[in-house]
């Protein structure tokens, strides 16, 4: 089993399902709702995304009920953990991504919801039996584009990344054989020190080697996102993490070695 190591399951569905809903828009439909034909071209793209991406997605449709544009996205890659993700963290990556596509195609979305009093719903599972849905009503779509970052509830979803980064700490600590592990923000990296009984354990590394130990670990993981990759970095780089840095010590804190892995590395 894959282990869990970045943030982006909830989040890469978030990607998929903006970038394609507020993409292109077929104006003079004459049907009962405009949603109702979106929702049957976006469900083809949401194919197409599935064909792309078979190592993260098992299947993903849209469609249109009561007023509300839902998607639906079965995950099949075990870095997703739907019960990771909170309210807070989903809508602020939303705003991220509507605020990429003002215009005409947003304003028929955010229009056409108004009028029939309806939401954006995701609903998303992951290969752990979890599910969950996202309701984002039209009028909070309207704030999440009006906002800036600090105004969506910033430091909430900065410490539900953290407790999502920080659970992956003893994964490290065992990958390491290091006998404690901790996680922290510090100086706009996201830090894992990994605590030793003696530095001979890691005396034989310098600080390049231990930055390469680390990026054939993440980077892979972020390949594996393709093009959602891009908006999951944008998310995180909004919230004040500018990469890694893993740091090995001994419980005295001597004979520090660290080493900071920034995003262009991964």
């Amino acid at each position: 089993m894959k282990i869990r190591m970045i943030p982006c399951g909830t989040i890469a569905a978030a990607s998929i399902f903006l970038a394609l809903t507020l993409g292109s828009c077929s104006g003079g439909d004459k049907g009962p709702s405009p949603l109702e034909k979106q929702a049957e071209r976006i469900s083809l793209d949401l194919a197409s995304e599935v064909e792309a991406n078979p190592m993260l997605l098992t299947s993903a449709e849209a469609g249109y009920s009561d007023g509300n544009l839902v998607y639906k996205v079965a995950f099949c890659d075990s870095v997703i953990c739907v019960k990771d993700y909170s309210e807070a963290l989903i809508q602020y990556f939303v705003a991220q991504e509507i605020k990429k596509r003002p215009g005409k195609d947003l304003d028929e979305i955010l229009n056409t919801l108004s009028k029939e009093q309806g939401s954006l719903e995701l609903q998303l599972s992951d290969v752990y039996g979890d599910s969950r849905t996202y309701s984002i009503s039209a009028s909070r779509l309207k704030q999440l584009f009006k906002q800036s970052p600090m105004q969506l509830n910033f430091q909430e979803v900065k410490a539900n990344v953290q407790q999502i980064l920080a659970s992956r700490a003893m994964y490290y600590r065992d990958k390491a054989n290091a006998t404690d592990a901790s996680f922290a923000f510090q100086s706009g990296f996201a830090t894992y020190t990994l605590v030793f009984p003696k530095a001979s354990a890691y005396s034989h590394l310098k600080q390049a080697s231990l930055a390469g130990r680390y990026v054939a670990l993440l980077k892979p993981r972020y390949e594996s996102l393709g093009s959602l990759r891009q908006p999951i970095e944008e998310m995180l780089t909004s919230l004040q993490i500018e990469g890694y840095r893993f740091v090995y010590t001994t419980s005295d804190n001597k004979n520090e070695l660290r080493a900071a892995i920034p995003w262009r590395n991964i």
